[in-house]
């Protein structure tokens, strides 16, 4: 037999499991007088018999008493009445301030006093004042009872709602962390986590908030480290069409691209990439950037450039990140081309006019950071590559490559090449139309998920 699973006790069954606050107010309140005025009516009910019983023998005997004490004294006949029993009843005053009623019974048809019983019944207030004295009384404690019971019931609902008026007060000065303390009724408890889910939500709202403010600050920095990492424009060589593109993706990073004229002629062309993505990756591609320009600006050995850049990048660079470049320093009048590369994925490509063959030049070297000179200096490579009439060259970052279709397919080295070559015949500008759209037809939908670096160096046909 299996183990019956106790249901999870949901915050609606307050109000079905439990009488509700406005009937147990009630309840508290009318229960209590209820029971005080019932108390209240029974003694008041004997109270006031034992008063008429006293007050009755008291009468009774002032009554005998008076009419036998031949006090003088006066009759009302205007204003005597007759009872249903047959009895006269005259009212008289004797002295300053005395009245009562004369009660006349009579026996016989006669006029003589034989034939007539009177009594003479003086009239006193001391029942009456005797009556409302107590009536005074238990009205006074009736209403401090009910005062007591009102004050025990409104403290019975004010303390919790004086709590909860103090969690909303913390809430509203921006404590979000606060959680309510309520153990009163179970609509205030259900109140009370109401406020505590509302906390939640608004604490989470804020960390969205805040995090959509830190994502924006971060896209609009890393925007503007991206504007600064592209060059301000495509320079003229005589004798050569040069071009670029870059692809931006939503995935921001610092992969960059850069031409550099030295001051003896010559014409550098160098495409970067950072690893990682956001914000830290760009600054790092900026600094690269910027020592790269200026040390492959000065006149000397491209070898030597890499060396000193490495030096310093190793020690801006944090563990774990580093800069890949390939780059080709351009004789426009030999007609060839000087190349370094420091651990950069895609080799440089050369489309050759004359067997119309797709060749990769890639020498060797490990990126900038990995190492502070030794073993970077002795693994890096330097070659040369003849640029002949209708050759064209092509740099790229890694991230052409890793373009991914709607199923998630790399479109990987060989079909970039492919594409390389199957669009290197015509001018540069078309070339790079050509080339990115094969690249965003792949992409699909989905679009570019890193930021492409292009970069296509042609010579002139003679």
């Amino acid at each position: 037999m299996g183990l019956a699973v106790k249901p999870e006790r949901r915050e609606g069954d307050l109000r079905i499991k439990v009488m509700g606050l406005k009937a147990r107010f009630v309840l508290a309140t009318t229960l209590p007088l209820a029971i005080v005025m019932a108390v209240t009516a029974a003694f008041l009910y004997s109270k006031a018999a034992s008063i008429v019983s006293d007050s009755q023998q008291d009468l009774l005997a002032e009554a005998v008493r008076f009419t036998h004490s031949g006090t003088l004294y006066e009759l009302d006949p205007g204003m005597g009445r007759v009872h249903p029993s047959g009895v006269f009843i005259y009212p008289f005053h004797y002295g300053d301030n005395g009245h009562g009623n004369l009660y006349r019974h009579e026996i016989g048809t006669g006029t003589s006093s034989l034939d007539q019983l009177d009594l003479l019944v003086p009239e006193t207030e001391e029942a009456r004042l005797e009556m409302l004295r107590w009536i005074v009384g238990i009205f006074v404690a009736v209403l401090v009872i009910g005062a007591a019971v009102s004050i025990w019931v409104a403290d019975g609902v004010s303390k919790p709602v004086e709590g909860l008026i103090y969690d909303v007060r913390q809430i509203a000065m921006g404590n979000l962390r606060h959680r309510t303390k309520t153990s009163g009724p179970a609509e205030l408890r259900l109140l009370a986590r109401a406020i505590d889910r509302m906390t939640v939500d608004l604490a989470e709202g804020a960390e969205t908030e805040l995090q959509l403010a830190v994502r924006q600050r971060e896209l609009e920095l890393a925007s503007s480290v991206r504007n600064a990492l592209l060059p301000e424009g495509t320079p003229l060589i005589e004798g050569y069409d040069l071009g670029a593109a870059f692809l931006a993706s939503p995935r921001f990073g610092g992969d960059f691209h850069e031409f550099i004229q030295r001051a003896d002629g010559l014409w550098g062309v160098l495409v970067g990439e950072v690893s990682g993505r956001g914000v830290p990756a760009a600054l790092i591609g900026a600094t690269a950037r910027a020592y790269l320009r200026g040390e492959l600006e000065r006149v000397g050995e491209v070898a030597d450039a890499f060396n000193r850049i490495n030096r310093w990048l190793a020690g801006d660079v944090r563990r774990g990140m580093f800069v890949t470049a390939v780059y080709a320093l351009l004789d426009p009048a030999q007609g060839r081309v000087t190349v370094a590369c420091a651990g950069h994925k895609i080799p440089l490509l050369r489309m050759c006019q004359a067997d119309g063959q797709l060749r990769v030049v890639q020498p060797e070297g490990i990126a900038f950071g990995f190492d502070k000179g030794p073993v970077f200096e002795r693994r890096l490579q330097v070659v040369e590559v003849p640029i002949d009439p209708g050759d064209r060259l092509v740099l790229a970052n890694g991230a052409p490559v890793r373009i991914q279709n709607a199923q998630g397919e790399e479109l990987g080295e060989k079909a970039f090449y492919a594409r390389v070559k199957k669009h290197s015949v015509a001018d540069t500008t078309q070339f790079l139309r050509a080339l990115r759209r094969d690249l965003e037809q792949y992409a699909g939908e989905g679009g570019f998920q890193e930021d492409i670096s292009l970069v296509t160096l042609s010579r002139n046909a003679s």
